[in-house]
């Protein structure tokens, strides 16, 4: 009996003492497996890749996978027609006055002449903003500023413009063949006789002068709260009208400044709430002079800024802003460029335009624009630049604008360093460490679409543009003691991060990829890529001065495994200076 009790326990104990093991087992197991999830490399990888090819050619490289088409929903707009398949869009406006000759009797055949006329889809602009395109009947009981800007608060304004906007909803607001409709308020100036179209200074895109707002609020009784209340109104006689198709309208003014100077504050302040209200009530957007692309920072437009460990900061956007716009009309105007006079004096020397042209265009894509409207198509056309490429980059607009996460052909970034001023900051509610500690000269090293910069770096290839050509109207942001910006970062390792959303919805059981670097060849170096799987082959540099982009073949799943990051640039024995990376997904 005894000897029976003695082994019971001696089974007991040994169960007991089987079960801390498992369970320690487990706990051991558990942990590997959160190391290996988690894992990160500080060293560098230290062999090489398989198949992995590499090519380079002079100049910016735009090309991307072979069956790679444009969404569905985005595009380049043109104010004029064009010939051309990659300007397939086109700018119509429908005249108040035209489409509405009597109270409650409504014509649009002209609209309907020209929609029917277009190949692609159009854009719309309804003109009832201005005493000079209200129907006759309309002005006896219309009140309008010296400038001929339509009072947009009176009762009897907001009742007529709740009937046209319903009527021309009624027939075209689910129409394949228009892609957005502006909802622009006030902003209906003319300099001059409403005879001649040239005198047209208004476009409804819902700003004031100081100076009609001081006569708006003396002569008809403008303030703050009306002019917040009446523009809620006027959004939501759009929303109202187009229903479950108002993620096509265009609200014009997304922005912080309504106007500006003292007499502007209050009124400001209310546009920052108006933006919110018509993001939430569904519409979309379309804002312009993208020309200024380091204009838009407001968080209203989705913008986040990222203080680095340098000091300096780099513009990001947020993802769940991006979802929420998505499917809407968010477009943007690229418009000055060409030789006409007007061009040249705001925007300084033709030779400027392609630079110009490339880096607000992808400021646009970082800002997750579909549609970008250009005034003169056939200018666009005849831009070309040995290293910007604008026709090739023309060409790949119309493939990535509209992409998402799911189905962008590529990521990108462009390096470098821009300067905003502190007024511009302030201007923009702009409170992060980058931004307080760099007092009137705030650099921003980088912006991008789904990959980012991660580690230390200098600017290089300074971009002048000097007073003389009007600062290629940068002033607006730039600051007083600043006429250039830096086009490219330098370090001996440029460090990168894809968005970990992406990576994961794309890459999960790796990626087939193109990671290709626009660089200028400075110096004789090699420069390779390196993943967590390992390195590419290395590119012997001449150290020309031409610039250069050199195409890696590289399989990853980009998991931040490169000692926190997915991916590094290497140089060998110098920096080199980098302009942009792009990661085509094959």
């Amino acid at each position: 009996m005894k000897l029976k009790v003695v082994i019971l326990i001696l089974i007991i104990i040994a169960a007991l003492i089987f079960s801390v093991d498992m369970i320690y087992d487990k706990t051991l197991v558990q942990q590997n497996h959160q190391q290996t999830t988690h894992k990160v490399l500080n060293k560098l990888p230290t062999k090489e890749l398989k198949d992995n090819d590499l090519s380079v050619v002079n100049g910016f490289d735009w090309l991307l996978a072979n069956n790679t088409k444009p969404s569905p929903y985005s595009g380049l707009i043109g104010e004029s027609e064009s010939k051309s398949k990659i300007i397939p869009h086109k700018f119509l406006m429908v005249l108040w006055n035209q489409s509405n000759p009597q109270k409650g009797v409504y014509n649009f055949g002209e609209f309907e002449r020209q929609l029917n006329q277009l190949k692609g889809k159009a854009l719309v602009r309804l003109e009832v903003n201005s005493s000079c395109e209200a129907p006759a009947w309309a002005l006896k009981s219309l009140r309008s500023s010296k400038d001929k800007s339509l009072i947009f608060w009176d009762k009897n304004y907001l009742s007529y413009l709740d009937d046209f906007v319903s009527a021309f909803a009624k027939r075209y607001a689910s129409s394949s063949k228009i892609v957005g409709v502006h909802l622009g308020i006030g902003d209906g100036e003319f300099s001059g006789s409403c005879n001649d179209y040239d005198n047209k200074d208004g476009w409804g895109e819902f700003w004031m002068s100081p100076a009609v707002i001081a006569e708006a609020q003396t002569n008809f009784g403008l303030t703050p709260d009306i002019f917040e209340n009446s523009s809620k109104e006027i959004i939501k006689i759009y929303a109202t009208a187009f229903g479950k198709y108002k993620s096509k309208l265009a609200y014009t003014n997304l922005g912080p400044l309504f106007s500006w100077e003292e007499i502007a504050t209050p009124y400001n302040k209310r546009l920052v709430k108006l933006a919110k209200f018509a993001i939430n009530s569904g519409v979309g957007n379309r804002d312009g002079d993208i020309e200024q692309w380091m204009r838009f920072l407001d968080k209203n437009y989705g913008v986040e800024i990222t203080s680095m460990a340098d000091g300096t900061c780099r513009l990001d956007f947020n993802e769940e802003y991006a979802n929420k716009i998505r499917g809407r009309y968010w477009g943007t105007e690229n418009e000055f460029y060409g030789d006409k006079d007007y061009v040249i004096g705001r925007h300084g020397n033709y030779k400027n335009q392609a630079y110009r042209f490339m880096v607000s265009s992808l400021r646009a894509l970082q800002m997750r624009r579909n549609f970008i409207t250009t005034s003169d198509s056939a200018s666009m056309m005849k831009i070309k630049h040995a290293d910007y490429k604008t026709q090739d980059f023309l060409s790949y607009l119309t493939k990535v604008l509209g992409k998402q996460m799911e189905n962008t052909p590529d990521a990108f970034i462009l390096l470098g360093e821009r300067y905003i001023s502190a007024s511009h900051a302030e201007a923009n509610r702009l409170n992060e460490a980058c931004v307080t500690s760099n007092g009137d000269e705030i650099p921003f090293r980088s912006f991008g679409r789904w990959l980012t910069d991660t580690g230390n770096s200098k600017p290089a290839i300074k971009v002048k543009m000097p007073k003389t050509e009007n600062h290629w109207a940068q002033d607006y942001y730039l600051p007083e003691t600043i006429d250039f910006e830096y086009a490219a970062r330098q370090a001996k390792q440029l460090t990168f991060d894809l968005n970990d959303q992406l990576a994961k919805k794309r890459c999960a059981k790796g990626c087939n990829t193109e990671i290709k670097v626009t660089f200028k060849d400075t110096v004789k170096t090699t420069m390779k890529i390196m993943v967590e799987e390992g390195y590419t082959k290395a590119l012997q540099t001449l150290g020309d001065n031409k610039i250069k982009t050199a195409t890696f073949k590289v399989k990853s799943i980009f998991k931040n495994g490169v000692s926190g990051s997915d991916f590094i640039v290497q140089s060998d024995k110098n920096p080199i200076p980098v302009m942009m990376i792009r990661v085509n997904f094959k």
